[in-house]
């Protein structure tokens, strides 16, 4: 991409920081009512012109619209993603990367430590409100959101790029997919099923817009 193109990355930026609220934790009627007012589905960019990202946005769009800051649908809500992300038995669609790319499917295994190394590395400092491994979707969205501001900040610098472009191709994209197709396949609301593939479009363009060579690996799920 061009390198002083803010505005695209600014709306990278904008949207890998609603995914981080979307994935990290359980719905709120806050952010529900926000997105709502803002009439996100209508104002959200159109990165790819698919058939796949007109339906999420319709999807999107029909759950928000009939958004009416219930309590019942609220936890109608809440009971999805935690169905769909952590259980109570199996997870359909498990948030952490370590359980597609382990074979034994374990959390904090070899590749959990890989992408700690790889922050270390790169001065990049991971907190979580809860001991969530640092592998998290919701987490690794906030770093694509951290890097990208400082892409903006340093349009001139190309390391910031450098350190995403390999987060995105060796430590994250390889397994993302796969997350969110589990996540679609699984999930009952237009709410989360807009969501994911909103992200599986916005993981295409982040891979046509940075030139992205995606490390091709063994997925166990």
């Amino acid at each position: 991409m061009k390198r002083n193109n803010l505005a695209t990355l600014n709306e990278l930026k904008a949207i890998s920081n609603i995914f981080h609220s979307v994935l990290m934790i359980y719905p709120e009627a806050e952010l529900l009512n926000q997105f709502k007012e803002q009439n996100l589905a209508k104002d959200w960019p159109r990165l790819t012109n698919s058939k796949r990202e007109s339906q999420a946005l319709d999807e999107l769009s029909r759950f928000l619209t009939q958004w009416s800051d219930n309590n019942d649908a609220l936890i109608k809500l809440k009971l999805d993603y935690g169905t769909v992300f952590y259980g109570p038995n199996t997870p359909k669609a498990t948030p952490w990367g370590s359980t597609y790319l382990s074979p034994s499917q374990l959390l904090n295994d070899s590749s959990t430590i890989e992408l700690k190394h790889f922050y270390a590395k790169h001065g990049i400092n991971v907190k979580a409100e809860s001991n969530e491994p640092i592998d998290h979707i919701g987490l690794i969205m906030a770093v694509i959101n951290f890097l990208l501001g400082k892409m903006i900040e340093n349009p001139s610098n190309d390391d910031y790029r450098l350190v995403l472009t390999e987060l995105l191709e060796t430590h994250f994209l390889p397994w993302g997919n796969r997350c969110l197709q589990l996540a679609y396949e699984n999930s009952e609301s237009d709410y989360y099923k807009g969501f994911s593939n909103l992200g599986l479009e916005f993981f295409e363009y982040l891979i046509k817009t940075f030139n992205l060579k995606v490390k091709v690996i063994n997925i166990y799920r």
